[in-house]
């Protein structure tokens, strides 16, 4: 094995499992949803979402069609955004600081939406999302796709990294 197959089978090694991470991350089919959410006295359900490098706890937010919500969000990391665009919601966050949303009533049909970050925090920004899922939507064909592509590349990148080390020893 070439000495350039090596350090491609190495970049590939190192290279996947940090993109199978960011995946696993957002797409998971094991990622939290929102459950304990308070009650403000206006009536409005309150729902606490943390942001963290490229991330959002829940990353699946469930709300009922014309409810009314407020979104109560906080990192404690660096700079984030919070935007959800179909509720015209973009939230600017600071470290350490609680940033709450205007109240907002979700007229929207049933159907996933994206929560996204809309500060840029570095790496994994472009796939820095979560879902809002309001009502009932119909499952989505391919919601397994990309995780399920990225444990393939895992094992891809493992075999790599097998032949490389293998062939390390007898490469001078």
């Amino acid at each position: 094995m070439s000495r350039l197959h090596r350090a491609l089978a190495l970049t590939v090694g190192a290279l996947l499992p940090l993109g199978t991470a960011i995946v696993w991350t957002s797409h998971a089919p094991w990622t939290a949803v929102s459950t304990a959410d308070g009650i403000a006295g206006d009536g409005t359900r309150e729902i606490a979402v943390r942001v963290h490098a490229w991330g959002f706890s829940p990353s699946v937010v469930r709300v009922a069609p014309g409810e009314h919500v407020r979104f109560v969000v906080r990192t404690d990391d660096i700079k984030h955004g919070f935007a959800i665009n179909e509720l015209g919601l973009n939230l600017q966050l600071r470290p350490g600081a609680e940033v709450r949303s205007p109240a907002v009533g979700v007229d929207l049909p049933d159907g996933t939406y994206t929560i996204h970050c809309s500060a840029f925090c570095g790496l994994g920004h472009p796939a820095m999302k979560a879902k809002l899922v309001v009502g009932a939507p119909r499952r989505e064909p391919g919601n397994a796709l990309p995780w399920i592509a990225s444990a393939a590349a895992l094992v891809l990148a493992a075999g790599f990294v097998a032949i490389a080390g293998a062939a390390g020893g007898r490469l001078a």
